[in-house]
């Protein structure tokens, strides 16, 4: 009997093993949808126009449904967005100024991603280009008074103040106070340029004294574009404050420091700029570590363009960031104010920028070797971007971080360890102009190499993947250093 029921049970064992290991008739769980829009964030004049994308995954569904919402306007108040993703912005700046882009997963409709609009006014970058009255603020047109060659003048933006061994000095482009190799210690800088000034010197408030090469032809390329001029007593507001990083008032922002200590960049990061042609603008970084190839010309607007190299570079995302004309801009982050990078070139769909503390360390004292300092305060937020006015989100910060992560930093420097093993071999190519380091669009958490190729020009096959770090291609026009962007924008090039 004892046997006859240890048997039955030995039958039974298989059945129950079969039944714990499930057989063929378990699933596994649907995938979780997800879904993200790029760009984060955006600043759109009235009127303007902003594409924007949304990446869907886990289903086979990636079609969404866009709206527009904000906290100071209602319906086609706050601007409109098509099927597509293009977002129009309204005829006049709502108040704050800021609009939320929603696209909401058709799949499932408990789903969805936002994007932060600034809306700014088509004056926008007009009190940059006024001339001030001494102690002027930063984030103004200025550059050499003899940057002039034939028919034209060209200038650029006076970005930041710095000290360096007691003395205080403008910090720019070497391209803006240098003409690009050229100039001698000792020549003028005026505030406005001269492209504001129908080619005419306006009021001098330094003069050049240093630039890291740039490596036009006959010059070895320090690997920044970056310089500096002394201050004329008096001429410059000594708490090193520029234009509109500061608090709204009345609808418009005024002036402040940038903090005094600069940060190292990271992918996704929401920053600013405050230029002479394009005035307050606030995007996010697209890719950092990143190796660009850009172009300009050795005189303004004349001869025969060449090409300098840049490596270690940061990336800005959006079309409306930057133009011709804000280059020696402060690109700062937008929730402390802590410098970030140098603008100096870029295209019709980002910005390029030289870190700040490599621009730093290449203008050492030649005397001492002492390496200039930002002049700047505490932290603060740039008031007039997105998470500055009441009721805003701030893309990549506090609860958005939950819904818009980042790569880690292993996960950055596994993938810039990749980028540089493939680096030298993709540049090689003629199509491809720059190789970064940038977040995947269906996973902003995923570190992806991204390689920036000229559209409609034949280019080798660009692998999915290189040692297993994802590759993402982003087709636009070549880097420069003069000229982008310049449609419907102030140009830095003026005919005399």
């Amino acid at each position: 009997m004892r046997m006859r029921k240890l048997l039955a049970l030995s039958a039974l064992a298989p059945v129950l093993l079969l039944a714990a290991c499930g057989g063929g008739s378990s699933s596994s769980p649907p995938p979780a949808i997800t879904i993200f829009v790029s760009p984060l964030q955006a600043s759109v004049h009235t009127n303007g126009e902003q594409p924007f994308r949304a990446t869907v995954s886990g289903t086979s569904n990636t079609a969404v449904n866009w709206s527009v919402s904000g906290s100071g306007c209602t319906g086609s108040a706050c601007g409109t967005i098509s099927v597509s993703g293009l977002y129009t912005a309204p005829a006049s700046v709502p108040s704050p100024p800021g609009v939320t882009v929603t696209a909401v997963s058709q799949a499932d409709v408990t789903k969805s991603a936002t994007a932060t609009v600034t809306i700014i006014s088509p004056t926008s970058g007009n009190l940059n280009r006024m001339q001030q009255t001494p102690p002027m603020e930063l984030g103004t047109s200025g550059g050499n008074a003899n940057d002039i060659s034939g028919s034209f003048c060209c200038s650029g933006t006076l970005g930041a103040l710095v000290s360096r061994s007691g003395i205080d000095f403008i910090l720019s482009n070497n391209h803006d106070l240098a003409r690009r190799d050229q100039a001698m210690p000792g020549e003028h800088i005026t505030q406005p340029g001269l492209v504001d000034t129908n080619c005419h010197p306006a009021q001098v408030v330094a003069n050049f004294t240093q630039a890291a090469p740039l490596g036009a032809p006959g010059n070895k390329p320090s690997g920044v574009d970056a310089a500096i001029a002394q201050i004329v007593s008096g001429m410059v507001d000594m708490t090193g404050a520029i234009l509109e990083l500061g608090p709204v008032v009345s609808g418009v922002p005024q002036a402040a420091p940038p903090a005094s200590t600069p940060v190292t960049a990271t992918i996704g990061e929401s920053v600013a700029k405050s230029g002479r042609t394009t005035g307050l603008t606030c995007a996010n970084l697209q890719s950092t570590n990143t190796t660009a190839s850009v172009q300009y010309q050795p005189n303004c607007n004349s001869g025969t363009p060449f090409t300098v190299n840049f490596n270690n570079q940061i990336v800005v995302n959006g079309s409306t960031f930057s133009a011709a004309g804000d280059s020696g801009a402060l690109i700062i982050d937008s929730n402390t104010a802590q410098p970030v990078a140098l603008l100096f070139a870029g295209n019709t769909t980002s910005t390029l920028g030289n870190p700040i503390q490599t621009v730093l360390n290449a203008l050492p004292d030649p005397n001492t070797g002492a390496i200039p300092a930002i002049v700047g305060g505490a932290h603060h937020m740039v008031a007039a971007c997105p998470g500055g006015f009441p009721g805003a989100t701030v893309p990549g910060s506090g609860a958005f971080s939950a819904v818009r992560p980042r790569p880690s930093d292993t996960d950055v420097q596994r993938a810039t360890t990749v980028k540089e093993a493939h680096v030298e071999e993709l540049m090689s190519d003629p199509a491809i102009f720059g190789v970064g380091v940038g977040a995947a669009d269906d996973n902003p958490a995923e570190p992806v190499v991204v390689i920036y190729v000229e559209p409609g020009k034949p280019h080798r096959p660009i692998p999915p993947q290189l040692n297993g770090v994802r590759t993402k291609v982003i087709s636009t026009d070549r880097f420069r250093a003069y000229g982008w962007n310049e449609h419907g924008a102030q140009q830095a090039c003026s005919v005399r």
